[in-house]
């Protein structure tokens, strides 16, 4: 399984507008195409499964339905707001940090290719299986 895990610094901005400086280690795996793992350390881990494709859209324009929402803040970042049973969250990203990743990505999987990486057989036996 070829992967990449970067370490990405960002910023939290919590509802009063305070800022605290964290990270997230974000993770891409070539046979899982589609999606990008952040990982948390805050006190107690949390993770989010995000998609590449949205993270890219967000990087030009406001994208995302639902829970997650990614759009360009000023010239230098990127906003990622996630929300969850218990509460929500406004990261803010280096743009240009961001868009490598996602670059070093598409060098695992170019875009447009993610559907020819899945075991489609061994989904529809996970599926049966359950």
């Amino acid at each position: 399984m070829r992967a990449l895990t970067e370490h990405l610094p960002l910023r939290l901005i919590t509802p009063t507008g305070r800022v605290l400086d964290l990270s997230a280690d974000c993770q891409y795996r070539a046979d899982d195409p589609y999606t990008v793992r952040m990982r948390f350390g805050l006190g107690a881990e949390s993770q989010w499964v995000l998609s590449r494709e949205l993270l890219l859209a967000g990087l030009a324009a406001p994208a995302g339905d639902g829970d997650v929402h990614v759009s360009p803040d000023d010239h230098a970042h990127t906003l990622i707001a996630l929300a969850g049973l218990d509460g929500a969250a406004v990261l803010q990203v280096v743009t240009a940090e961001l868009a490598r990743f996602l670059a070093a990505t598409a060098d695992l999987v170019p875009l447009g290719t993610e559907s020819t990486r899945i075991d489609w057989d061994a989904c529809i036996a996970g599926l049966l299986s359950a």
